[in-house]
């Protein structure tokens, strides 16, 4: 169904904060720019959709873009917001539509370098374009990438892409997954707290990288040799320690059932 909207007027943005949209799907599929409980947080409002300068200057191009591929394929394709007819939580702005056929267009030097490597889109964008298959049920996908060449000449590659039934299923496993888990209004409480966590679970991952970092460093610097000083401290230590696992199984032996304690805790594990 189609949707009378304008892409990027006030109206779509609202509009897009109550759907499933194909930009969308990278993330909840876990390629995208933000994790889903960032997503999550831009469609309640808390925070803004991400864009880098790519996506600025796609908007710039990409009308060029979609007049290069309508005089490649002799089409008129034209930008238009699309609802699915079988799930209403499902949309997609397509960058251009023409009878049966739709495009999405890129403007990244790396994905024009993915696309003419491996002639497919990353995965990012292969889900981005079977999502808009899904919600707009039309047959033919062309996929263009453009990007200023060393000649500050706009460079493109396009290929057709084909729907693809079994990454559209996942796509909406996917997003029910996301409703549930994020969208719920039970969840909801969850929000300051798990984002905080997840912070400091990324700003220590990165400490705790430098630190070893620069305790090899160290040991390479020291050489071979002890050395304290300006609260570091370089030593050499030497363990020796019991396999029993092997010496139970050598002697034929299982540990006695009383020498077996149980114990319950709880623990928490954080996305990476």
């Amino acid at each position: 169904m189609i949707v009378d909207l304008i892409q990027g007027s006030k109206e779509w943005l609202e509009y897009r904060r109550t759907k499933f949209n194909a930009s969308e799907t990278p993330d909840i599929m876990g390629v995208g720019f933000n994790k889903s409980y960032q997503l999550a947080k831009i469609k309640k409002g808390d925070i803004t959709v991400y864009q880098n300068e790519a996506m600025r200057q796609g908007q710039a191009y990409e009308p060029m873009i979609r007049d290069k591929i309508n005089e490649i394929f002799n089409l008129n394709l034209k930008p238009m917001v699309m609802l699915s007819d079988d799930d209403d939580r499902f949309s997609a702005s397509l960058d251009g539509v023409d009878g049966d056929t739709f495009c999405e267009i890129k403007f990244s030097k790396s994905e024009l370098e993915y696309l003419e490597k491996h002639k497919k889109p990353s995965d990012k964008y292969y889900y981005q374009i079977q999502h808009q298959f899904y919600v707009s049920n039309l047959k033919r996908c062309i996929y263009a990438v453009g990007y200023i060449d060393d000649n500050f000449e706009l460079s493109i590659s396009h290929i057709e892409v084909s729907r693809d039934d079994k990454t559209i299923d996942k796509i909406k496993k996917a997003w029910d997954k996301f409703e549930k888990d994020y969208l719920n209004a039970d969840n909801y409480g969850w929000e300051s707290l798990c984002d905080e966590l997840l912070k400091l679970n990324d700003e220590k991952k990165l400490l705790d990288e430098k630190i070893e970092k620069l305790k090899k460093e160290a040991i390479k610097k020291a050489d071979g040799k002890e050395f304290s000083a300006f609260g570091v401290t370089i030593y050499k230590t030497t363990r020796k320690t019991a396999d029993y696992k092997s010496f139970l199984a050598d002697e034929n032996l299982e540990i006695p059932e009383k020498y077996y304690k149980s114990s319950e805790s709880w623990g928490v594990r954080v996305a990476n």
